[in-house]
């Protein structure tokens, strides 16, 4: 039996995409310490991992929007963390002695911690993926559709956007040796997708933007539904056999008030029963009048009215993404930030959505993109020719054993930038 410890990210959509590959690890005999924030301690507890919590040590900021300074700020953002986890969790990793890491790919101090014991390390998107090999294939794309630079000054002023983005990379990656004592790095790959000799993405080659610009070290896994116990809060009896039209923002960025209003304005009084999840940085006080084809909270149970929704409105984040297509949902995608725009132009092209452009959409904009969306029935076949991708992509069960294979084949690099952690191996 094997010992894995895996570091993740304490966000929904972080840990919910991992947990059945994580089960698939214990079914096959390995012993797997997942490390995330206390509110997934059940969660995680039951697939058979062992939860190891962050503590307070570790506070996961978020930055909204895009823009270069955001992008400088990140990198620095994922270093820093790092820098505490390792100094915090150096003795309590080097007891356990695990056979190897697997860690989100925002986490660089799994990375860090694979090369100190010198053992296999496995990065895992959960997110929609970008990685530096793709601007051979769309030079400009990074700077458009990650950073949205097209309104920043030094983006409008450059003569040669290609060239910018290899300065940005160079002068970024400079400043990050010499405040981090790192030797040469990759920003892209190094950084922002911790890069190992295996990295998982948790979707399909179909979905995937420039999949060709990924080699063999990338798994294209598919995705799955991991069954997840939902707040019962949610009045289900109140959903009357209406076409549904399911809103939300996600768990992060969902201080988007007037959007909240803009969408009662879209919907409210027609034929539609509209569910809409606000989150937590909006007091329902602040929309005005709720009409009465909504239904308004805090918190929705995402799957189960996923299963009777007819359209999605959402932000673009890759488990909204996934999870709507494997409900065969087409959706409305608005995204509000980094990744969320990579989701809405995988949407768009393969056809499982309407990529709506512009920071604040009119209630009629809204309207015409459902409409359209329910009157073309090639978006809801689109949505299921890509679900069937993600399952025959492999999905868990794949992963569990190309983890298992290539941490049994891995040797070790001649040299590591990190010394190694000596200790005695705890108790299994």
């Amino acid at each position: 039996m094997g010992r894995a410890v895996f570091f993740s990210v304490d966000l929904h959509g972080h840990v919910n995409p991992t947990l059945g590959f994580v089960r698939s690890l214990v079914e096959s005999g390995e012993e797997v310490f997942y490390y995330s924030g206390p509110a997934f301690q059940p969660i995680i507890e039951s697939t058979g991992a062992k939860f190891r919590s962050y503590r307070g040590d570790v506070q996961f900021g978020t930055y909204d929007g895009g823009g270069i300074e955001t992008f400088l700020v990140t990198a620095d953002f994922i270093l820093q963390r790092s820098q505490v986890v390792v100094e915090h969790f150096r003795e309590e990793i080097g007891r356990l002695q695990p056979d190897y890491i697997i860690h989100d790919a925002f986490c660089y101090w799994g990375r860090e911690f694979a090369s100190m014991l010198r053992i296999p390390g496995i990065s895992v998107f959960d997110h929609f993926a970008y990685i530096d090999e793709m601007a051979d294939f769309d030079p400009d794309f990074f700077l458009r559709h990650v950073l949205r630079a097209e309104n920043d000054p030094v983006y409008r002023n450059s003569p040669d956007p290609i060239q910018l983005y290899r300065r940005l990379l160079n002068k970024l990656a400079k400043l990050i040796r010499a405040k981090y004592g790192l030797g040469e790095i990759n920003v892209i790959n190094d950084i922002f997708c911790s890069k190992q000799g295996l990295n998982v993405i948790l979707t399909s080659r179909e979905m995937q933007l420039y999949p060709e610009a990924f080699d063999d070290s990338y798994l294209f896994a598919g995705y799955s539904l991991y069954p997840r116990t939902e707040p019962d809060s949610f009045p289900m009896e109140r959903l009357d056999g209406r076409p549904l039209l399911y809103i939300a923002f996600g768990t992060i960025f969902n201080d988007v008030a007037n959007l909240y209003r803009t969408c009662m304005e879209a919907f409210g009084d027609t034929d539609w029963q509209v569910v809409m999840a606000i989150g937590k940085q909006v007091d329902p006080v602040d929309l005005g009048p709720v009409p009465a084809n909504f239904i308004v909270q805090d918190y929705v149970p995402q799957l189960s009215i996923l299963q009777r929704a007819t359209a999605f409105i959402t932000h673009g984040g890759a488990n909204s993404v996934h999870e709507s297509i494997c409900h065969e949902v087409p959706t409305v995608v608005l995204p509000q930030s980094f990744d969320q725009f990579m989701g809405a132009l995988a949407v768009e092209r393969a056809g499982a959505g309407i990529y709506l452009r512009g920071d604040e959409p009119s209630a009629m904009q809204l309207r015409d993109a459902v409409t359209q969306l329910i009157r073309d029935p090639a978006y809801k076949e689109n949505c299921r020719k890509l679900k069937a991708t993600f399952e025959q992509a492999g999905g868990p069960t794949r992963i569990a054993e190309e983890i298992l294979r290539y941490t049994a084949e891995w040797q070790p690099k001649e040299a590591t930038q990190i010394q190694q952690h000596s200790g005695t191996r705890g108790e299994r």
